[in-house]
């Protein structure tokens, strides 16, 4: 593609309708940690220079990025992410997107690019809380409260956090049954989390998609180490809480699902258009506020 038509097509995207949307939202959302989402594109851009271009768009509306972006394939060798990008006192989100030879930048088609039909998921506490009323879960007494203290000693649980920030681990989940409300799971997860001397900005809940329906999860937004790690929960009634053994997302998990280095290799290595710093810049000043 021409490059002036790149840099173009650029600015037009983050002036476009998918874009919008998606930032008005998040400027609006009154409980950001609450609150996640996924946008779906196609590009020929290389990611650096969306990551430059997302960063400066929030930094020139005085929301610079909270935290590092991490770089990821939720489907290995076909969709790439900027994972966790955070505008301060905003939600966090993800970027998602395919590599297309032909487009410069701009919004995927719904289908088998996007998710349930869309190329723009927002959850927010509203949607959390309906989730969450769909499900019996049980009272927590002494003797629960002991089976929860256990997990969260358990080798499942700090084999699972600890696989997190492994050199090639680009994000993990650690996968759990449960009747236990998310919010009293989260409650002993961050105790476990600060006794291993771990610090978090904080937890958000949220869902996935896991064979095509969604599941809850629990997102830790980690400070020290700087990582994000998910307690990917399903509910069954007669347990408190144990480890998922049984394959979710990945075949032999074994408990966890990890995305790796290896996982975004392919899609990293498609090869993208790289912006000079000027056409960065030129873009940045086109879309001003």
């Amino acid at each position: 593609m021409d490059r002036g038509k790149i840099v173009q097509d650029v600015i037009a995207y983050f002036k476009g309708d998918q874009w919008r949307r998606m930032a008005a939202a998040l400027e609006q959302d009154p409980e950001p940690r609450g609150t996640h989402a996924h946008i779906f594109v196609e590009t020929c851009v290389h990611p650096n220079n969306i990551e430059e271009l997302i960063c400066g768009f929030f930094a020139q509306r005085g929301a610079p990025s909270a935290r590092r972006i991490d770089y990821m394939a939720p489907r290995p060798g076909e969709m790439g992410s900027l994972h966790g990008v955070e505008p301060k006192g905003q939600p966090h989100f993800d970027f998602n997107f395919f590599y297309n030879p032909n487009v410069a930048l701009a919004g995927s088609e719904g289908g088998a690019h996007g998710e349930s039909g869309c190329n723009l998921c927002i959850w927010n506490r509203r949607y959390i809380n309906a989730f969450y009323a769909d499900f019996p879960f049980r009272q927590v007494g002494e003797a629960e409260e002991e089976k929860i203290r256990q997990y969260f000693r358990s080798e499942h649980w700090h084999r699972g956090v600890e696989m997190s920030i492994l050199p090639d681990t680009n994000h993990q989940h650690i996968n759990a049954y449960t009747s236990v409300h998310p919010e009293v799971l989260r409650r002993f997860a961050e105790e476990s989390l600060a006794a291993k001397g771990w610090e978090i900005y904080y937890t958000c809940p949220n869902v996935y998609l896991v064979n095509g329906r969604y599941t809850g999860k629990l997102v830790f937004m980690g400070k020290n180490p700087e990582a994000v790690y998910d307690l990917g929960w399903m509910f069954k009634p007669d347990v408190v809480l144990e480890p998922a053994l049984d394959d979710w997302v990945f075949k032999n998990g074994k408990g966890y699902d990890t995305w790796t280095t290896p996982m975004r290799e392919p899609v990293m290595a498609q090869p993208y258009v790289r912006l000079t710093d000027g056409e960065v810049a030129r873009a940045l000043e086109a879309i001003k506020p």
